[in-house]
C-alpha cells in the first residue's frame, strides 16, 4: 500500500503544490487560490474543505487560517529565545505560563508554535542551531525539516535565525570602470596628449579597444584629427565632455576657407607693457588669452569699455560671433579663437611686407 506523503504545512505556498485541482474541488477560480498564496492565509469558510482535500487535521492548518483580503502578510518575528524556551516547555522543565513571562510573547502565539510543530519541535530547534553554527548545510536542513529552501529561509527569519547580509563571493563587475577608463584614455588621444600606440602601452588597453572608444564619443577619425592644431583638438574634447554644439569644427572650416595658417602648437606671446599702440585684434587676443581684462585694456587705451566691446564684436563679425557670445565660451574655445585671430594678423603682416 502506497504511503501518502504528508503535506508541508509551513505555508500556503508549500501546501498547495498545484492550484488547478484544488480550485476545481472547491469550485473557485485559480486566482482565488493564488490570492491565498500571496497573503499566506486560507479563509475560515474553506478550511474544512481544504483539510478534506489534503486529508489533514483542522488543527494542523490553524496557523494558516485568516482573511485573504489583506495583500500584506504580517509575519511576527520571534527572538531566538522563544524556541529555546519552548523546548523547556516541551521537555516539561517549565510551564507554558512561565514561558510567556520569560519570552514576553502571548500565550496563544506560543501555543500555536507548539501545536504546529508538535513532536518535530526538537528537530526544528536542533536543525536551526546546527545550521547557524555551520555544522550542517542548507540541503541537510531542508531534508530534516522536509521543506524547500525558500520555506527554510522563511523559518530561519521567523524564529530569529536569519543569517543576515551574505558576504559577496563573486567579484564586483568591472565593465563600468573599464568603460570609463577607455573613454578617459580615448579623450586624451583626441586631445593630442598621446598617440594611440603610447596610450595603449601606458594604460594596458589594446589599440583596437581605444579606436572603438574614440568612435563612441566622436564621428571624427584620429587620422583626420592628426592634422588639427592641438588647441582645436582640446576644444573638441571640451565639446564632447560638455555636450555642446560643434563650434570648433566651423571655426576650423572658416580658417581653411580663408587660407589661414594655424600651427599645430599654440603660440605663446609676450604680454606688452602697454596696449595703447597695438591693433584691435591684438587687444582682443590679449583679452581672450587672459593677458588683461577688457577694463584694463580699455583703461590702457584711454577708451570706454562699452566702445571697445562694440569694436570687438565688429572684428568677430566675419566668423558670425559677438564678443558677448565669446565671453561665455570655455577657455579652450577662447584659446582656439585667439589662434585664428593671430593667424589673420600674420597674414595681414605678410601682405603688408
Amino acid at each position: 500500500m502506497e504511503v501518502k506523503e504528508k503535506p508541508d504545512l509551513t505555508s500556503v505556498r508549500t501546501l498547495v503544490k498545484s492550484v488547478s485541482p484544488l480550485a476545481r474541488a472547491l469550485k473557485l477560480t485559480p486566482n482565488a487560490i493564488y490570492r491565498w498564496i500571496a497573503v499566506n492565509r486560507i479563509p475560515g469558510t474553506h478550511v474544512v474543505k481544504v483539510c478534506n482535500f489534503y486529508d489533514i487535521e483542522v488543527s494542523d492548518i490553524l496557523p494558516l487560517t485568516g482573511s485573504d483580503t489583506n495583500n500584506e502578510t504580517n509575519v511576527v518575528l520571534k527572538p531566538r529565545s522563544v524556541l529555546k524556551t519552548l523546548m523547556d516547555v516541551y521537555q516539561g522543565t517549565i510551564t507554558l505560563d512561565q514561558a510567556v513571562t520569560i519570552t514576553g510573547s502571548s500565550k496563544i502565539s506560543l501555543t500555536l508554535i507548539l501545536t504546529h510543530w508538535g513532536d518535530e519541535l526538537p528537530t526544528l530547534y536542533t536543525t536551526l542551531e546546527q545550521l547557524d553554527q555551520k555544522r550542517i548545510d542548507l540541503d541537510e536542513a531542508c531534508r530534516r525539516l522536509k521543506v524547500a529552501k525558500y520555506t527554510l529561509h522563511g523559518i530561519r527569519r521567523k524564529y530569529g535565525y536569519a543569517p543576515g547580509p551574505i558576504t559577496r563571493t563573486r567579484p564586483l563587475p568591472t565593465l563600468p570602470a573599464r568603460r570609463d577608463k577607455n573613454r578617459e584614455v580615448a579623450l586624451a588621444c583626441i586631445a593630442g596628449k598621446f598617440t594611440v600606440k603610447d596610450a595603449a602601452r601606458l594604460s594596458n588597453i589594446s589599440e583596437r579597444t581605444l579606436f572603438r572608444a574614440v568612435d563612441k564619443v566622436t564621428t571624427h577619425k584620429l587620422n583626420d584629427l592628426a592634422s588639427w592644431p592641438v588647441v582645436f583638438r582640446e576644444a573638441l574634447v571640451s565639446e564632447i565632455e560638455g555636450k555642446t554644439p560643434p563650434t570648433v569644427v566651423k571655426w576650423l572650416e572658416f580658417a581653411r576657407s580663408q587660407r589661414l595658417f594655424v600651427g599645430k602648437t599654440q603660440k605663446y606671446l609676450q604680454t606688452p607693457a602697454s596696449w595703447r599702440s597695438l591693433p584691435l585684434k591684438r587687444l582682443l587676443v590679449g583679452v581672450l588669452l587672459g593677458e588683461g581684462t577688457l577694463e584694463e585694456v580699455a583703461e590702457s587705451r584711454g577708451a570706454d569699455p562699452k566702445i571697445l566691446r562694440s569694436l570687438f564684436t565688429g572684428d568677430l563679425k566675419p566668423m558670425g560671433l559677438t564678443f558677448e557670445q565669446v565671453e561665455f565660451l570655455p577657455l579652450t574655445h577662447q584659446i582656439a579663437l585667439a589662434e585664428i585671430l593671430l593667424a589673420m594678423m600674420d597674414r595681414k603682416r605678410k601682405v603688408a611686407e
